[in-house]
């Protein structure tokens, strides 16, 4: 039998689904990192912003047994009987075949993987200048790699976390110099860069996109004065619809906060 129409029905699911959004995009915890959703050429970019003053950044690679979590839900599963709970990640750079970071990783204060200074290789690590995303007891940096092995003990003894990756995106506000702003090698991408006030920003294209528009949507829509790439087409960030949909990738950048807050 035909039901009569009623246009509240047709909204319940708009509503729902407009709900949906602003709890994945939108600050939720005045105590949590801020997520949001930009339109920028045609091209969906989901960012996190850490405040480290009141939020926990860290960075996860094996759990104790030497397994790399490798996805979001794994390291989900593994917090959760702590009291922890994922606010937002993403992968935390290039990676080998066996899920092994390719450059430097620090993890707990602890060097897990040495400086890689090579130069004359293949891939996107590669491209010069690379550089470190380093996080200190209370402020992060981003550090090309040249300098970071002129004084690398030092760098080595205030990094609490650290991932290298490449290229450097922003460096004091510059794009870098190899980028072409006419580029059509387009691909899915994330970085982590960090603003004046020394907040630090985790962003993903969800669309493909050229290196010189990201770091031009970095700098000039985020205020970003420093940039590290982080990795192509494999990239995803929590949350999201797709986040635990892809291969499995090596370390990961993340905020958790208590589970009771």
């Amino acid at each position: 039998m035909l039901q009569p129409f009623h246009p509240a029905r047709r909204l319940l699911p708009l509503l729902a689904a407009a709900l949906c959004a602003a709890v994945l995009f939108r600050a939720a915890h005045a105590d949590a990192a801020e997520l949001r959703q930009y339109r920028y050429q045609q091209i969906s970019i989901n960012t996190c912003t850490i405040d480290l003053r009141q939020d926990i950044l860290r960075m996860y690679w094996k759990d104790p047994a030497g397994q790399v979590f490798g996805t979001f839900s794994a390291l989900r599963n593994w917090l959760r009987p702590q009291g922890k709970e994922l606010v937002c990640a993403t992968n935390a750079g290039i990676y080998d075949k066996e899920h092994r970071p390719l450059g430097l990783y620090v993890e707990g204060g602890v060097a897990l993987r040495k400086l890689n200074t090579r130069r004359d290789a293949y891939g996107n690590f590669y491209l010069q200048p690379n550089g470190v995303f380093m996080v200190e007891e209370d402020r992060a940096r981003i550090v090309d790699t040249a300098t970071f092995a002129g004084d690398r003990e030092r760098w080595l003894s205030q990094a609490v976390y650290a991932t290298q990756s490449g290229p450097l995106m922003l460096r004091n506000g510059e794009i870098n110099a190899a980028f072409d702003p006419g580029s059509i090698n387009l691909f899915v991408r994330n970085a982590v860069c960090i603003d004046p006030a020394q907040k630090v920003i985790l962003a993903i294209a969800r669309n493909p996109i050229s290196f010189h528009d990201f770091a031009l949507f970095l700098r000039d829509r985020l205020g970003c004065v420093d940039a590290l790439y982080l990795d192509g087409n494999i990239s995803r960030m929590y949350p999201s619809l797709e986040a635990d949909i892809g291969p499995a990738f090596g370390a990961i950048i993340a905020v958790v906060k208590s589970a009771d807050k």
